[in-house]
């Protein structure tokens, strides 16, 4: 549809005397946000508006999110205590300082576009508002002066390059021997994308069987065929889902629930991986297969990886290294995961108009899963017996306060609870009758003013697989002995765990040793000790918070095998280098990735580093000081990913035969920095800059002069407000 795509462009260059609304509407399915992603990220419009920032605002918006959603692209200050009025002005200010494209994708009232409105400086002409929205006369109320623009359908030929490119990954790669079916499968979805890449992940899972490809691509046709037949020629959302069920019902059972489970997410809602991973494993949808080398959450993410590939679930973002952070469903596909899900989750909602919660109070108890999206403290205040419940899930956008009883609510209405998921519910204290939960296999919740630890007592939950304490505090507390939580594979926090290891709270028995425990995402330098460590010999994921004397005081790291991520952050600013951190014989040798804050460590250690198989690198907070780095030949041979923020180092310089597979590069608030270094352009695929002199831009785009003759091969990014010399 690139007609569709330069017309919206053409439109948004144009010169304006005030911030104009440009709108798309179309039905679900038909690529309003997937048109609108395109936009964002053409050059053109990159060039044009320094200031880019994207909106989520679907059916259950709250105003204040849209507002802090817009000022975190300018600001890292917490401005959550503040009231919308005041976020609104603030958002107002810094929008008209800069050129800004503003994307508020699935816009469903004018009362959400009004709300956009005061955040906006309309009387001057410093950008521009993409709307997308279902509806036509929320679009036009945006902007009274323009017409809409509806999305068309796909023309047959365009249906056809798309299921190509969805099923080869390219136009020329399709068979000849299959051309004429593959063209009346695309004929069959009426124009409409999502169904052509639903069905398009459908035959992609026939494609190992090559001599049976064709038949079984017939069936695909006529099953397409039969399912169409049940709809209505003008309903074509109903026939999205009808695709997706034909997708559904080939799909291997074993990857069924975790696809159905998806239906838990709220609209428009980016779940993280690791999170959705976790649950699965904690619902027993994972099953070992007997692979020594492959854990339960590698077989999670084949099977996430199997339903991407399937066109089922979306990507959300991405970490350095190219794996998926978050994924979400299209509204179509979750509607069907709801639909069809009715004997594995239920959805629990209340309606505002009466106040009553559907399905009814009185039917939770017949339901094994259940998820609350909203007025999740309503629901609990209600006397809740529900035998059968084994998950409670809620999942939100917003942190509610929780009541001082609202635990112990959780705790008697659901005796059987396995799966805990209340990260969303901050509750203010401890309840020590949470160790009746004795089938809990994952709890997830946030802590409040006076909940600063798990007692001893905690440990008795002997099935739990995962942990995780959302906090504000910056140490958290554990008493129970989690080396003898035999289960225990992940405890994640952002506070410094400290583990107290007095014999008051553990006993005499101080000798367990957890040989299935993978992740301790922040553990305090004062329990980060020999003894602790070889506790927890499978550690794959590490990370350690404290002062300056603690850290030096860190040993038992060489122990850790397994080790792949390791972070180590200062809490105080050191008067000296912890150098003592980087003796080589102190450091695992498997490590993948290394993020160091605010260590204060001289350049010359880097040397030490360099001769680790790194692959990713993240330096943040002068984790190294001083003006001079070099790096000398052999060091780094296997970086793909620097990450260096917030440094005041001056010159960096690179001999032949270093960094030769270094691919991504992120430079942000280095002013000092005069240079990249020129040798980097070899390898380097991605250039991120922000907050850099005009001499270190000036160096990037020498890197991106030598890189001209490959197409696409190379990418600067420099953030808004950066200036670019001519």
């Amino acid at each position: 549809m690139k007609d569709e795509i330069d017309k919206l462009v053409h439109d948004l260059l144009k010169s304006s005397s005030e911030v104009e609304a440009i709108s798309i509407t179309g039905m679900a399915g038909l690529g309003k946000s997937t048109i609108a992603s395109a936009i964002y990220r053409d050059p053109r419009v990159n060039h044009h508006f320094p200031t880019r920032i994207w909106v989520n605002v679907s059916e259950d918006y709250k105003a204040r999110d849209i507002y802090l959603t817009i000022l975190k692209k300018f600001t890292e200050t917490d401005m959550t205590s503040l009231e919308d009025t005041e976020l609104a002005m603030r958002a107002k200010k810094h929008l008209s300082q800069v050129m800004f494209l503003l994307v508020m994708d699935d816009v469903w009232t004018h009362e959400a576009w009004e709300d956009i409105e005061k955040a906006l400086p309309i009387n001057q002409g410093s950008g521009k508002v993409l709307v997308t929205s279902r509806h036509d006369n929320v679009a036009a109320h945006a902007n009274l002066r323009r017409e809409v623009n509806r999305l068309r359908c796909l023309t047959s030929t365009e249906s056809w390059s798309l299921l190509q490119v969805k099923v080869y990954g390219k136009e020329s790669d399709w068979p000849k021997d299959s051309e004429e079916i593959g063209k009346k499968i695309s004929e069959k979805c009426g124009g409409l994308p999502l169904a052509i890449v639903v069905i398009g992940g459908i035959l992609v899972g026939k494609l190992p069987q090559e001599d049976t490809r064709h038949d079984e691509w017939r069936r695909v046709l006529e099953s397409a065929e039969i399912e169409l037949l049940k709809v209505k020629d003008d309903d074509m959302v109903t026939s999205v889902k009808s695709i997706v069920g034909l997708s559904y019902y080939k799909m291997p059972y074993y990857l069924r629930h975790c696809f159905l489970y998806l239906g838990v997410c709220p609209r428009d809602f980016e779940i993280s991986t690791w999170k959705l991973i976790r649950l699965w494993i904690a619902e027993g949808f994972i099953e070992d297969e007997g692979d020594p080398n492959k854990s339960l959450e590698d077989i999670a993410e084949e099977y996430l990886k199997e339903l991407i590939r399937r066109n089922l679930v979306m990507v959300g973002k991405k970490n350095v290294r190219g794996n998926i952070k978050t994924c979400r469903v299209h509204d179509v596909i979750r509607e069907f995961c709801k639909n069809e899900a009715l004997n594995l989750l239920k959805v629990i909602s209340k309606s505002l108009s009466t106040g009553a919660f559907h399905p009814d109070i009185s039917e939770i108890r017949k339901f094994r899963r259940i998820c609350v999206h909203s007025h999740v403290l309503d629901l609990l205040k209600r006397k809740l017996d529900a035998p059968h419940v084994r998950s409670f899930i809620c999942l939100s956008k917003h942190v509610v306060g929780a009541e001082t009883n609202t635990l112990r609510s959780v705790i008697e209405a659901f005796k059987l609870l396995r799966v805990f998921e209340g990260s969303s519910i901050q509750f203010p204290k401890y309840d020590a009758k949470i160790t009746q939960l004795i089938h809990l296999r994952y709890i997830a919740i946030a802590t409040g003013e006076n909940f600063n630890a798990l007692p001893s007592t905690f440990g008795q939950l002997l099935n739990l697989q995962t942990i995780v304490i959302s906090t504000s505090k910056r140490t958290f507390e554990i008493r129970a002995n989690i080396f003898e939580m035999a289960r225990l594979r992940h405890l994640k926090t952002k506070a410094a765990v400290v583990l107290n290891l007095e014999k008051k709270y553990w006993g005499n028995n101080n000798d367990g040793v957890n040989e299935k425990l993978h992740t301790l995402s922040n553990l305090s330098t004062q329990s980060c000790t020999m003894e602790t460590l070889v506790k927890a010999p499978s550690l794959q994921t590490l990370g350690i918070s404290g002062d300056t004397d603690s850290l030096c005081n860190v040993r038992g790291l060489e122990k850790l095998g397994y080790l792949k991520r390791l972070k180590i952050t200062n809490f105080t600013p050191p008067e000296t280098s912890i150098s003592c951190l980087l003796d080589a014989q102190y450091l695992p040798t498997k490590l993948v990735t290394l993020t160091l804050s605010a260590t204060n460590l001289d350049w010359r250690y880097m040397g030490t580093l360099g001769r680790l198989k790194l692959k990713v690198l993240k330096l943040k907070d002068n984790a190294f000081n001083g003006d001079d780095w070099e790096v000398v030949q052999g060091e780094f041979g296997s970086l793909e990913h620097l990450v260096i923020e917030r440094s005041n180092l001056i010159s960096w310089t690179m001999k032949e035969g270093c960094l030769e597979n270094l691919k991504s590069l992120s430079l942000h608030t280095c002013e000092k920095l005069l240079a990249v270094p020129l040798g980097l352009a070899k390898s380097l695929e991605t250039l991120e800059m922000g907050n850099v002199s005009a001499n270190a831009v000036r160096s990037a785009k020498a890197i991106e002069k030598e890189r001209s003759g490959d197409v696409g091969a190379f990418t600067l990014i420099l953030a808004p407000g950066t200036y670019v010399p001519t």
